[in-house]
C-alpha cells in the first residue's frame, strides 16, 4: 500500500515523498523494512517520540497526529480514528463469519480452543493481542489470506465503556462467545456492572451468543456451557501430578472422555464452550480435529515446568478477581502436599482494588498451601486482612517489587508445587528465569 492511498482512505494529508509499506506496527521495536509506524498518543508521552527508532529500523512511514521534524508522513486530526478507518476499509470486503470472545478472564484460552477446533481453515488474532489497534493492525498485516476465510475468531478486551461501540464500528459479530464476567479494568469502567453491560452491548448485535454459565447477569438467547446442569460442560474427574486435567466432555448427547494438557476449572469449559459453537455450526463432536489441542501453547497461562523436585505452574500473565480465583481453586484440587505461592498484585482495579485484593486474603486462605510470598503494593491489604482470618496457619513473606523480592526470596527444600500469579507489570517471571523455561 501506498501513502497516498492510505491518506485518502483514513482521511489525512500524505506530506513528503509517497512511500509503500507492506505491514503495521504500533511499537517501535516491531519496525523493520517496509513497515508503516503507527504514532499513537499514550497516557505519559506520545508515539511520535520514537518514530526516529522505527525509521532506523527500516520504516519507511509514520501516521500520526502529531508532525515529525523528518521522513514521510500521513497527517490526521486522530491517530486512533484513523485507525478505525482502516479497520473499516479493510472489514468491508470480508464475506465470511466474524466471531468475538470477550470476558473478564480466559478470553485468549477460548480463543486458542476455537481455533484449534476449527475443522475450516480460520483466520484468528495473533495470541492475545485483543485491543482494537492491534486487531486492525493484525489483520492488515495477514493480508488478503483473511478475506478469503470463512471464519475469523477475534478476542476482544474491554478497557473503557467506549470500547464495545469502537468494536462495533469496525466488526459485524456473527457469534460471541463470553467467558466469565466480572470485575475486570475497574480503573476505567467504574464498577463491576459497568464491566458486565459493557461487554453484553456487542453481545446484543450478535445472531449466536454463547455464554460460561453466568452468575448475576444474564445472556438473552444465549447457549450457556460450563454450568453443573448446562447440556455443555466438561465434567472435571481429577487433576494429574504431571498438568492434566481428566474428565468428561458432554454436547447434548455426544459425550467423550478427556485428558486435556493443562490445569483448569474453568479453562476445561472453555473446551465445551468451543465444542458447543462448531457443533451449532453443523459439525458433529468427533469431526472436530481434538488432536490440534496439544498444540496450544500461551506465554504467561498455565504453563508447568520442572526444576529438579519442584513443578513451577506459572499463570501470570495476567491477573483479575475471576482469573485469580480460578487459579486458587485449582491450585487447591491439585495432588501435591507441599504447596507455595507467589501471589502479585491485581492491577488496574480502580478504587476496587482494597476490596479484591482483601477478598484474596479469604481466597488464599483456603487455598491449601503452607507457604505465600506477596509482591507489590496492593497486596498490603491482602497481607493486612490474613492477619485477621482464623484458619490454616501460611508462613507469608511481603517485597514492594520483584527486584526486592528476587535478592532475598527463597524456595524451601520440601515444597513440591510452587504457583505464580499476578498482574503482568509485576513481572514475576523474573523470580523463576534462572531455574526455569519462562521467559519475559
Amino acid at each position: 500500500m501506498l501513502g497516498s492511498q492510505l491518506a485518502k482512505v483514513v482521511g489525512g494529508q500524505l506530506v513528503g515523498e509517497d512511500f509503500y509499506f507492506s505491514h503495521i506496527a504500533f511499537n517501535s521495536s516491531d519496525c523493520d523494512t517496509d513497515t508503516l509506524f503507527v504514532a499513537l498518543p499514550g497516557a505519559k508521552t506520545h508515539g511520535i517520540k520514537f518514530w526516529a527508532d522505527a525509521r532506523a529500523k527500516g520504516a519507511t512511514g509514520v501516521l500520526t497526529d502529531v508532525s515529525p521534524s523528518t521522513g514521510s508522513y500521513v497527517l490526521v486530526k486522530d491517530s486512533l480514528q484513523a485507525m478505525e478507518l482502516l479497520g473499516k476499509s479493510l472489514v468491508s470486503g470480508y464475506k465470511g463469519k466474524v466471531v468475538v470472545v470477550l470476558g473478564a478472564s480466559g478470553k485468549t484460552t477460548l480463543k486458542e480452543l476455537l481455533r484449534a477446533l476449527a475443522p475450516v481453515p480460520v483466520w484468528s488474532s495473533y495470541g492475545n493481542r485483543n485491543t482494537m489497534i492491534s486487531l486492525i493492525t493484525d489483520l492488515f498485516n495477514e493480508g488478503n489470506n483473511a478475506l478469503d476465510l470463512p471464519y475469523w475468531i477475534l478476542e476482544f478486551g474491554i478497557h473503557e465503556p467506549k470500547d464495545a461501540n469502537e468494536f462495533l464500528s469496525v466488526f459485524d459479530p456473527y457469534a460471541v462467545i463470553f467467558t466469565s464476567l466480572g470485575a475486570e479494568h475497574l480503573e476505567y469502567l467504574t464498577d463491576t456492572d459497568t464491566a458486565i453491560k459493557t461487554n453484553l452491548m456487542i453481545g446484543e448485535h450478535a445472531k449466536k451468543r454463547f455464554a460460561y454459565a453466568p452468575e448475576g447477569y444474564s445472556v438473552n438467547d444465549a447457549v450457556i456451557f460450563g454450568g453443573n446442569d448446562s447440556p455443555y460442560r466438561f465434567d472435571v474427574k481429577s487433576f494429574t501430578c504431571d498438568g492434566c486435567t481428566v474428565g468428561e466432555l458432554i454436547c447434548g448427547e455426544a459425550k467423550k472422555h478427556f485428558v486435556l494438557p493443562f490445569w483448569g476449572k474453568r479453562s476445561s469449559q472453555s473446551v465445551a464452550g468451543a465444542a458447543a459453537f462448531w457443533q451449532s455450526e453443523g459439525f458433529s463432536l468427533e469431526s472436530l480435529p481434538w488432536q490440534n489441542i496439544e498444540s496450544i501453547n500461551i506465554w504467561g497461562r498455565q504453563q508447568l515446568t520442572r526444576w529438579n523436585d519442584l513443578l513451577i505452574f506459572f499463570d501470570a500473565y495476567n491477573a483479575n478477581p475471576e482469573s485469580m480465583k480460578e487459579f486458587l481453586d485449582v491450585v487447591k484440587e491439585v495432588p501435591y502436599a507441599r504447596k507455595g505461592l507467589v501471589i502479585g498484585d491485581m492491577l488496574e482495579l480502580g478504587s476496587y482494588s482494597a476490596y479484591w485484593h482483601k477478598q484474596l486474603a479469604h481466597w488464599l486462605k483456603n487455598s491449601g498451601v503452607q507457604y505465600l510470598v506477596l509482591v507489590g503494593d496492593e497486596v498490603r491489604y491482602t497481607l493486612q486482612e490474613l492477619n485477621k482470618i482464623d484458619g490454616q496457619p501460611i508462613y507469608v513473606e511481603w517485597y514492594r517489587d520483584v527486584d526486592t523480592a528476587k535478592a532475598f526470596f527463597l524456595v524451601p527444600d520440601d515444597l513440591e508445587l510452587l504457583g505464580l500469579k499476578g498482574s503482568r507489570r509485576i513481572a514475576l517471571e523474573k523470580l523463576i528465569q534462572e531455574v526455569s523455561e519462562v521467559e519475559s
